[in-house]
């Protein structure tokens, strides 16, 4: 019976870790997981998110990483589903990750799905949808959006076509019905590239690897010698 109950708790593990798409790197406020059969669960940092998964971060926000490397940060009153993911610890032609961004905002970098085949990743929301070609980009969605590509290229397409969206440049969709077009309105802040999980005993607040803004420049400081233009 001991045998069988060990064996039982083993491959229940497996199970998990098979159908586990990410975890949470970091969660500031209640942020909660409405499962693919309706029922609603909080999330905590390490906790696993799956297929199925609509993350609502309400007035918390989250940061994810992804079994193949991606990040995803998402800010408050953002709604974010996973729709299908697959991912068997290196590309073979049966990665893929689609996502569906019902509202909110969100930054990403992506991972290696999507890299080798672009059409393994799709990002889908109800005005438009954005596929990569290996990339860093940040999408604010009300009834518009607006995409921000900081690093690779976007490819945001509706009814109205398609538009790439390269390093530095950002488009915006009116709707479902109107083609995607250039902007100077940037959808979120720069990302911080990647990184190495925080030593152990830090918390979100004081996280070195967090997804966050990069700072302004500062000015040289003052000097009367040169009357201030050293």
């Amino acid at each position: 019976m001991r045998t069988v109950i060990l064996f039982f708790l083993l491959t229940s593990a497996v199970a998990v870790n098979v159908f586990a798409a990410g975890r949470v790197e970091f969660i500031v406020g209640e942020v909660g997981v409405v499962q693919a059969d309706g029922s609603r669960r909080n999330l905590a940092r390490g906790g696993e998110v799956r297929p199925g998964d609509t993350i609502d971060t309400g007035t918390g926000r989250a940061q994810l990483r992804f079994t193949d490397g991606a990040m995803v940060s998402l800010s408050p009153q953002t709604q974010y589903r996973i729709d299908s993911y697959e991912f068997k610890g290196q590309p073979d032609g049966s990665e893929k990750g689609f996502f569906t961004l019902l509202k909110g905002a969100m930054r990403t970098i992506t991972g290696a799905i999507g890299k080798a085949d672009r059409k393994a990743y799709r990002l889908d929301t109800a005005v438009a949808t954005i596929g990569i070609r290996g990339t860093e980009y940040a999408v604010a969605y009300g009834n518009s959006i607006t995409v921000t590509t900081n690093a690779g290229q976007v490819e945001a397409c509706n009814k109205g076509g398609c538009l790439l969206v390269g390093a530095g440049q950002s488009a915006y969709v009116k709707d479902a019905e109107t083609a995607p077009v250039y902007t100077s309105r940037s959808a979120l802040q720069p990302l911080a590239p990647p990184q190495p999980p925080s030593p152990p005993g830090f918390t979100s607040g004081d996280n070195p690897g967090a997804i966050g803004p990069h700072s302004p420049p500062q000015p040289p400081p003052y000097s009367p010698t040169c009357g201030g233009k050293c």
